[in-house]
């Protein structure tokens, strides 16, 4: 799998929003009627109750993110912070990522469609 996207380029910053299994069980499970088959595990087989599995499986998930915040470089998160909170968080990160870097200006999108119309006046 790594060597799939290995040309593509490094980001500057990118975040892993850490979450205890809990936590997430609760927000997925209060979210929605049902969990699907295949987000539970239930083709793992890893249990056939489909609450278990997707316990099992969501936490086999979060155990590859915590072994990619190094690999990879990912800036965590704590997900349980209120949105404000992660919002600053990011935003103080990604200043810091960005201070030295050189300053383009903005370019404006030309709108064909309406530079075709003035053409025509």
């Amino acid at each position: 799998m790594r060597g799939l996207y290995g040309f593509a380029v490094k980001p500057t910053v990118a975040f892993y929003f850490r979450v205890p299994l809990d936590v997430a069980m609760k927000r997925i499970l209060g979210g929605r009627d049902a969990i699907k088959y295949y987000e539970a595990g239930m083709d793992l087989e890893l249990s056939h109750d489909i609450e278990e599995s997707f316990r099992l499986f969501q936490g086999r998930i979060i155990e590859e993110y915590e072994k990619m915040v190094e690999e990879f470089g990912l800036v965590p998160i704590d997900a349980t912070l209120s949105i404000e909170e992660q919002q600053a968080q990011m935003r103080q990160i990604v200043t810091d990522a960005l201070k030295g870097t050189k300053k383009t200006r903005v370019r404006r999108w030309l709108d064909l469609a309406s530079l075709g119309k003035a053409s025509q006046k």
